[in-house]
């Protein structure tokens, strides 16, 4: 095989890779990237039953929070991460034991999926993710839900597997460039199903991207 031969098979085997992939579970992937088993939520088990008692009552707890106390902040981007702290408030409230998860490795990590380990009386675990989006724009194929591969990841225990999302309102700060953010409706999620779509990427970093090789031009200002 010469040069050419193997770049057009190299451009194949590429071109195959970067088809996307759709409608993979989230149970599937859990089980492929971390080597766990999301639960599925049951309601027809009592402990499950008692489960979803203690999560709405934690719900409503989140909801007059943050309506009392509204986030403040300048773009809606920022809001969720503010929630999860509402959300673990609210989940201690009512019995429940939430915690940052820990990473295979065991440190902890703030950023990435999922956000709240939860423990209910029994101990057993339930991961919560907290997301807002804009009140009425459920119907929309704006993409919300990101799971990224890692060597070490988040999901470390078999879980159920459950979203919290609150549907904002932003109300504008006079001479300010915030808003206050306040709940008009939520959700919550078994993610057990959730179809999920894989899209590929390519991505580099400065030292190569700034390598003197390919620099045309450059100086200072």
């Amino acid at each position: 095989m010469d040069d050419k031969e193997r770049l057009a098979a190299l451009e194949n085997v590429l071109e195959q890779m970067l088809k996307p992939v759709k409608g993979v579970p989230l149970y599937v992937v859990i089980k492929s990237i971390c080597e766990r088993q999301v639960i599925r939520f049951d309601r027809t088990d009592p402990l499950d039953a008692r489960l979803l008692e203690q999560l709405a009552a934690a719900i409503e707890i989140c909801a007059a929070e943050l309506n009392e106390k509204p986030i403040r902040r300048p773009r809606p981007n920022e809001v969720g991460n503010d929630v999860e702290e509402y959300a673990i408030r609210a989940l201690t409230k009512v019995g429940l034991s939430p915690f940052r998860p820990t990473c295979a490795n065991g440190k902890a990590q703030s950023t990435g999926y999922p956000d709240i380990l939860v423990y209910d009386a029994e101990r057993r675990p339930t991961y919560l993710e907290c997301k807002i989006f804009a009140h009425g724009t459920e119907p929309t194929t704006m993409r919300s839900f990101y799971l990224s591969p890692s060597e070490s990841p988040k999901v470390s225990v078999d879980a159920r597997h459950l979203l919290l999302a609150f549907g904002m309102e932003a109300r504008a700060i006079s001479e300010s460039r915030d808003s206050h953010y306040r709940p008009k409706s939520f959700k919550l999620v078994d993610l057990h199903d959730l179809l999920c779509d894989v899209k590929y990427e390519f991505n580099s970093d400065n030292r190569r991207l700034y390598a003197p090789d390919l620099i045309l031009l450059q100086g200072t200002v």
